[in-house]
């Protein structure tokens, strides 16, 4: 009896600690304000910049210099994973999710190697 209980009881406290973002917190349409490169602002309009998230995890991005993609995402912990239909030589891209609220999602890009 007692093996069970210690077994549920170390169960819950993982699921309670489990780290991360959820897909659904990203729903919905989302505009930059700010776009930054190792905390100095970059000359470009950040309100050109607009993400939109949908059920059914797809995704829809327009940015600077007419730059468009759509496609699918998921997400793992603190991780958003993006993958573009749009264009034909697209991979899958990864930016890290640093907060998500209601009215703010800030991330981070990440460099590739």
């Amino acid at each position: 009896m007692h093996k069970t209980y210690w077994l549920f009881l170390i169960i819950a406290l993982l699921s309670a600690c489990k780290s991360g973002y959820q897909e659904e917190q990203l729903h919905g349409s989302w505009k930059g304000v700010s776009v930054t490169e190792e905390g100095t602002p970059l000359a470009v309009d950040p309100g050109l910049i607009q993400l939109e998230f949908m059920p059914g995890n797809y995704y829809t991005y327009k940015s600077t210099l007419e730059y468009q993609e759509a496609g699918t995402y998921h997400v793992e912990a603190n991780y958003l994973y993006t993958k573009d239909t749009l264009n034909q030589a697209s991979t899958e891209k990864a930016v890290e999710l640093l907060q998500v609220t209601d009215d703010s999602l800030l991330i981070r890009t990440i460099e590739e190697e």
